[in-house]
């Protein structure tokens, strides 16, 4: 059995200043949210002996940057590899702002795709697909630079994408349900939108959510999804 776990918009170091505002005695635990999530993401993946991890856009926040948060990512990502857990990574649009996306040296078990799309074969019948955001803004669809499903395989989509418009985010890659179902994908990993949602199980279209201040395996909305064959 191969699992997969499926995540997106972790927003590493934001500051979430809104939430801090509203509550002044939750500032510390909000300015360290983000690192949390993601380090609860990490240790769930070593738990349940994932194959793979799925980051589906804004791993980020923006322009925050720092050398420590460079160093914090990297000591997770090598908490994977010393398990011989694959990580897979597309650029959001946070992502795509932050100068330290293009300057990071991630350990070789992460893959991080491109603005101009392909695949990567995870397991014998298993590949994985994705497209980054090139830029900051994705005014047009990106399902035109995804490679077609490997025939008689399981067939893996990761994409950051507003659909067709979504309360409270800015649209990008916009494409409807339908657009997605018709593609030929098993599953579809989504991220931009914060709230979970499931767009469709035949196949699957997923949108995690935020994974701040949720944890695997509770009740309540979950802000990750655990797929196994």
């Amino acid at each position: 059995m191969i699992r997969i776990l499926h995540t997106a918009d972790v927003h590493l170091d934001s500051p979430l200043k809104s939430l801090a505002l509203r509550d002044p005695d939750l500032r510390e635990r909000v300015q360290t949210a983000s690192r949390t999530a993601l380090t609860r993401i990490i240790s769930s993946a070593v738990e349940r002996d994932a194959a793979a991890l799925l980051i589906a856009g804004d791993l980020f926040d923006g322009a925050e940057r720092s050398a420590q948060t460079v160093a914090f990512l990297t000591v997770q990502l090598e908490h994977l590899r010393e398990r011989g857990i694959r990580v897979f990574y597309i650029k959001g649009n946070h992502d795509a702002e932050n100068p330290l996306t293009g300057a990071l040296a991630l350990p070789d078990n992460v893959h991080v795709f491109d603005g101009r799309g392909g695949k990567v074969k995870l397991a014998e019948n298993v590949w994985i697909h994705g497209v980054s955001f090139a830029g900051r803004h994705a005014p047009e669809s990106l399902l035109p630079k995804f490679p077609a499903p490997v025939a008689g395989a399981i067939n893996i989509a990761m994409l950051h994408t507003s659909l067709m418009g979504a309360a409270g985010h800015d649209p990008y890659a916009p494409c409807t349900v339908g657009d997605l179902t018709a593609a030929g994908f098993d599953y579809w990993a989504l991220g931009h939108v914060h709230s979970r949602q499931v767009h469709s199980e035949a196949p699957w279209v997923v949108m995690p959510g935020t994974p701040q201040g949720r944890d695997i395996g509770e009740p309540g909305p979950k802000s990750a999804t655990l797929l196994t064959n």
